[in-house]
Formats: C-alpha cells, sequence, structure tokens
C-alpha cells in the first residue's frame, strides 16, 4: 500500500492505470486496494487516494482534470468571490468519453483539448490555468488573479507576457496589466477598476514615513488609498496603528482614503466615484509654486 499511496501522490493524489506504468499485477494490486477501501476507484483505471480533493475527484469522474477558475486554489491563488451556482471548470481530451452527470449536481463547462494532456487528471499547469481564469473572469478579478502569481509563484513578469502570448484576447489584455508589486487581491481590483475609469493608481507607492511604508495604492503625489481585509479591519490594534499613521501622513499634506474589502466589491461604482471626484478636483496632486508670469 506505501509504494501504491507514492505512486499516486507523486502524481497528485490521481492518476490512471496508464500513467502510473502499472504493469498487470500492480493493476491488480491497485484493483484489490479499491476493493478494501485504501483507494478510489474514480472510474475505470483510474484512481485516487481517500484523501483527495471533491472537486479533483468530480473532474476526474467527469472524464477530465481540473482548469480555469475552479483550480486557483489548489496553485495557492487568490480566488475571487464565487457566486452559489459557480460552474466547475473540467479539461477534458477530445478523445474521452465525457460524463456530466458525474459531477453530481454541479454545473460543468468543459473546456476541450486534442492536444495531450499530462496530468491527463488532478489538476492542470500553472500556465493552462492562469490562461483559461483570465479568459473568463472579468477584468479586474483576471489582473487580481495574476498579480497573486506573480506574488506567489515563480512566474516572473516577462514569464507571464511569453505564456500570454498564445492566450486568447481577453487573457492577453489581463496579462498587460498585472502588476508584480500588488500585496493583495483587494488593492489590485481596486487598482484595475480605477485604471478602467481613466485613473492611474500606483500600487505599493514609498511613503516618507521610514521604515519601508508603503502606500497601498498612491494617485498622483498626494492621494493614498489603502485597502484593508477584513481579518486586518477586525484586528483593534490594527486599527489604532493604522489611525496614526493615516494622522502622520495627513499631516504631511497627504489625503488618505482607507477602503475595506467588502465596500471594493460591494460598492465598486461608490468607491470608484468617491476617488473620481477627488481627482476631478485635482486634490490629488501638491500645489505647484505659480511661475513668474503667470496670472494668480
Amino acid at each position: 500500500m506505501d509504494t501504491l499511496d507514492k505512486w499516486l501522490r507523486a502524481r497528485g493524489g490521481i492518476a490512471s492505470v496508464r500513467e502510473l506504468g502499472a504493469t498487470p499485477s500492480q493493476q491488480r494490486a491497485l484493483a484489490r486496494a479499491a476493493t478494501r477501501g485504501d483507494l478510489l476507484r474514480v472510474r475505470t483505471g483510474v484512481y485516487a487516494l481517500p484523501d483527495a480533493h471533491a472537486d479533483v475527484l468530480r473532474a476526474a469522474q467527469v472524464g477530465g482534470r481540473l482548469t480555469g477558475v475552479s483550480a486557483l486554489e489548489h496553485h495557492a491563488l487568490w480566488v475571487p468571490p464565487s457566486p452559489s451556482d459557480a460552474e466547475l471548470h473540467v479539461e477534458a481530451r477530445v478523445a474521452v468519453t465525457v460524463r456530466r452527470e458525474c459531477a453530481r449536481g454541479a454545473r460543468v463547462r468543459i473546456h476541450w483539448t486534442r492536444e495531450q494532456t499530462n496530468p491527463q487528471f488532478g489538476v492542470a499547469p500553472l500556465s493552462n490555468v492562469l490562461g483559461r481564469a483570465a479568459a473568463d473572469l472579468p477584468r479586474p478579478f483576471a489582473v487580481a488573479m495574476l498579480d497573486s502569481a506573480l506574488r506567489s509563484t515563480p512566474l516572473t513578469p516577462v514569464g507571464l507576457l511569453l505564456d500570454a502570448a498564445v492566450w486568447r484576447y481577453r487573457a492577453r489584455a489581463a496579462a498587460a496589466l498585472a502588476d508584480e508589486r500588488s500585496e493583495s487581491g483587494t488593492e489590485s481590483v481596486l487598482r484595475v477598476l480605477l485604471h478602467e475609469a481613466g485613473i492611474h493608481a500606483t500600487p505599493q507607492a514609498p511613503l516618507p514615513l521610514g521604515g519601508n511604508k508603503r502606500a497601498d495604492l498612491l494617485i498622483g503625489d498626494r492621494l493614498i488609498v489603502e485597502c484593508d481585509s477584513e481579518a486586518h479591519h477586525a484586528e483593534p490594534a490594527s486599527r489604532r496603528a493604522d489611525l496614526r499613521r493615516d494622522e502622520s501622513l495627513v499631516a504631511l499634506g497627504y489625503i488618505v482614503v482607507r477602503l475595506d474589502y467588502r465596500q471594493v466589491f460591494d460598492e465598486p461604482a461608490g468607491v470608484v466615484a468617491t476617488i473620481a471626484a477627488i481627482v476631478a478636483r485635482g486634490d490629488h496632486l501638491s500645489a505647484r509654486p505659480t511661475r513668474s508670469g503667470d496670472t494668480p
């Protein structure tokens, strides 16, 4: 059993006998382990460990592997707020018999491919997942997801653009806006919403406070926008530290707008309108000394 466990874990917890290169005697050992309940027989010739993720099992029962939005958490990427009827995104080869009914109530979206997939089951590789998710998600969410890939995986900005060269237009457009400096999904989403409103915001801009302090977003040279997570906002000590920091910035001539997760995701139009009003007045820019000869 230890050998079978190692085989499957090396393949992400699920594999076909073909992928495992199992001999006839090894195939019989897999079948016996499934009969004992030590392994799961997912479909003919496909076995999984009992602790395999439920979505991975559903995708394999349907006939393929997780990809796109359904695979984001498996690559430790930012996951957008999902509706209760979220689809299960499955990549399947055209030569495979697909059984949608095996998803057990979940809505299934099949992404067909003529290419040999490796692995055939489990979770698709990072580039595949990014390309499909970036094409399906609204642009602010797609950019936030790509930003998180630049933060938390070995992917580099250059590597992302190289991968994106073969993606669909929507995905390529999102990749062009990705920024490795962004530190949270909320920050990324707001940056793109402002971009779409014609307002440029610089992520993680340095502040003159010492200690490598940075602003989540800086607009112009004077308007700072801070994006608080729900967990951060709930900590009294963190909140007091934020207020002290805001006071210091205001004393230096900055305008500070502090937003939380719910405002950005539940009231995006209102948030953008508030920031746009400040920008329209020119308050995001420091006053410049009048040059000699200028009309007062």
